[in-house]
């Protein structure tokens, strides 16, 4: 019968091998690492900026015979691995507004490990869509009454766009806030548009329409004595 305090330390090397394992046990995490902190003021802020359910991809240059294990910070602040092999590449679709870090480290076929590399951040926007709300459909012609047309979303504390106002489809020049007021010379339909572009991501962009009806007025009336 082995000694028990041999048994005791085989049993503390073995809950030890255990928990550093599992300390570096391949995890799966989705979405993203800090969904709190205001987005960046910049887009050069960060490595990347992309639309949500968009497509992360990370790579490196691919080493014969060396292995990567891809990590990602989850929302506590702690890097987990979350792929380990051959593989120099990394994906998965991004879910959720919000930064999401990622550090890379690398070990060659002789067991030497590098250390890990400076974090690589994105930031994913959030899911919007253009949208213009107007005062009201109708206005009349001759200028004599205006509809305001306000285009969602709005710029604010945390997100700000840049806007474009069309009528039937033309730009209209200087017409690059998110509210437009609409008057019409000229009875008739008159189709109004705007598209909206986050200021972080020219690829983040959305567009609205809405149809005003330019109703006319009457014609200026005669008074004649009567009869």
């Amino acid at each position: 019968m082995a000694p028990k305090n041999t048994i005791l330390k085989s049993g503390f090397i073995l809950l030890f091998l255990f928990s550093f394992s599992a300390g570096f046990a391949q995890k799966t995490l989705t979405g993203p690492s800090d969904a709190t902190t205001p987005p960046p003021a910049l887009a050069s802020s960060v490595q990347k900026i992309i639309n949500n359910n968009g497509t992360i991809s990370l790579s490196t240059a691919t080493v014969a015979g060396n292995t990567y294990q891809w990590f990602k910070k989850d929302q506590s602040g702690t890097m987990q691995l979350v792929q380990q092999g051959p593989g120099s590449t990394f994906t998965e679709n991004a879910s959720g507004k919000g930064y999401y870090t990622y550090e890379l480290v690398e070990s060659n076929s002789n067991g030497c490990t590098s250390v890990a590399s400076e974090p690589f951040t994105i930031y994913v926007l959030p899911q919007w869509t253009a949208a213009i709300t107007p005062s009201t459909t109708t206005v009349c012609e001759q200028g004599h009454s205006t509809s305001i047309l306000t285009a969602l979303p709005a710029s604010d504390d945390s997100f700000s766009y840049s806007y474009q106002w069309t009528r039937n489809g033309s730009a209209i020049t200087g017409a690059n806030s998110s509210t437009y007021t609409v008057s019409e010379t000229t009875a008739g339909n008159v189709n109004y548009g705007v598209t909206i572009t986050s200021k972080l991501s020219t690829s983040s962009s959305s567009a609205a329409s809405q149809s005003i009806t330019v109703i006319p007025v009457p014609t200026k009336p005669t008074v004649v004595a009567g009869l």
